[in-house]
């Protein structure tokens, strides 16, 4: 195991000989970065250390890890192109989690915590508003503010989390606290969150409308008298109305998928490259778009894992939505962080 300096003269570590070696072939470490190794108090230039092969390498500012550098522009990441192994991604998403279970896990329950919270907080403003007397439609039709009241805490929240687990990944400290260090980007986290929520918002309107139609009678009876149908009675409805309007859904789920993946890397790029968010979702977007089903696939099997999670009584999702997260993490790495031809 080694400590290292990075170039803004902080010590990270301890972090093994393979990551270091990761960080070299990825052009992130070099002869001239400062490493210690363990055990030892001497700190010595990378390329005195034989096992890495670069006594002979080129003198260079060295830096250790991606986010100790000075923010990549974008003309930089685009000049980059980048292959996405799928398996290795949750392999490793996996092995971080595990290696790390008390930081990731002590994280995703922050995180849930901050979105029971907003889901209540909501619910209190509807209720003093007088919301949840009106119509079943018109209620539907009110979701968007849900939106964007989640946006204000989920956003920010959503970068902490990844800053979290790219510090996690890079081997630097990190603690589950740092999720609040979302809110230091606050605006840029905010919008990234919210314009996205509103182009699926927008996508899925035609279901959203189709569907209401079909359960609006059934709703607004209940609503007026609750004893009026029996749970089973709901549930038919609610099959009912999904069924028959399947095809629109499925057909509105093309554009939010399309759209989704493009923008997966939105919140991960305002965080750690410090971005604007348009600028955040125009580099997203173009660097997925060049291999865009690599991406696509990733992210289904990331939703097929959380599903496995949520249908193990809900709880396993805390442990599913860490390693999704910590492989969307590392996908991240490979696209933005490399320079490979």
């Amino acid at each position: 195991m080694y400590k290292i300096i990075g170039a803004d003269q902080k010590e990270y570590g301890p972090i093994s000989a393979d990551q270091i070696r990761q960080w070299i072939s990825e052009g992130r470490a070099n002869g001239q970065t400062m490493v210690c190794a363990e055990g030892t108090t001497d700190w010595k230039p990378l390329e005195m250390f034989p096992e890495f092969g670069l006594m002979a390498s080129p003198v260079a500012a060295g830096i250790a890890s991606p986010s100790l550098a000075s923010p990549a522009s974008p003309e930089e990441i685009l000049a980059r192109d980048y292959t996405l192994d799928i398996g290795s991604c949750i392999g490793r998403g996996w092995t971080l989690f595990k290696d790390n279970f008390g930081t990731l896990f002590v994280t995703v329950l922050l995180l849930a915590a901050l979105m029971f919270g907003v889901g209540v907080v909501v619910q209190l403003v509807f209720a003093a508003a007088g919301v949840n007397r009106l119509p079943f439609a018109t209620k539907q039709y009110l979701n968007p503010v849900y939106g964007i009241f989640s946006a204000l805490v989920m956003g920010p929240a959503m970068g902490g989390v990844y800053q979290i687990f790219l510090a996690t990944i890079r081997g630097q400290p990190a603690s589950a606290g740092d999720i609040f260090r979302g809110f230091n980007s606050f605006q840029d986290l905010f919008l990234g969150k919210l314009f996205p929520t509103l182009a699926f918002t927008v996508c899925m309107l035609p279901f959203t409308i189709a569907n209401t139609e079909k359960m609006a009678p059934l709703m607004d009876r209940i609503q007026q008298n609750p004893t009026s149908a029996n749970p089973m009675e709901i549930f038919t409805q609610m099959m009912s109305a999904f069924t028959s309007t399947l095809p629109i859904f499925l057909i509105c789920m093309i554009p939010t998928m399309y759209l989704s993946v493009n923008w997966q890397f939105t919140l991960p790029l305002i965080i750690d490259k410090k971005m604007g968010f348009w600028t955040a979702m125009k580099i997203s977007w173009k660097m997925v778009h060049r291999h865009w089903f690599s991406v696509f696939g990733l992210s289904v099997l990331i939703g097929l894992i959380n599903i496995a999670g949520i249908c193990m009584c809900l709880v396993g999702v805390l442990v599913t939505f860490p390693i999704g997260v910590a492989a969307l993490m590392y996908a991240y790495e490979d696209i933005f962080g490399r320079k490979t031809a």
